[in-house]
């Protein structure tokens, strides 16, 4: 929802992409440590489990951006939106 907001308010895709991606990972490091300080460190496969994911898509995010077209990010970006809510909307409907 974030980087379609963005993109939709004339951000350029590079630009919201990257920003997505600190935010993300910022989160991810917060998440880890209150996951920590609260459930405690029996559970650390959790807590590596979101360290590291945060930490592998951090650079793929980039590269990708880097190398695709702007307006395939705007139809890709796009195409993934409405796929997310037709699902959301499915689950409401029916589950």
């Amino acid at each position: 929802m974030v980087t379609g907001t963005f993109i939709k308010n004339g951000r350029t895709p590079r630009y919201v992409v990257g920003s997505s991606t600190v935010a993300k990972f910022i989160l991810t490091v917060t998440s880890a440590v209150t996951f920590i300080f609260t459930i405690g460190i029996h559970h650390w496969n959790i807590v590596a489990g979101l360290l590291i994911g945060g930490i592998v898509t951090a650079p793929f995010s980039a590269m990708l951006t880097s190398r695709l077209p702007v307006r395939k990010m705007f139809f890709v970006v796009g195409v993934l939106v409405i796929i997310m809510s037709l699902i959301t909307i499915g689950k409401a409907l029916f589950l």
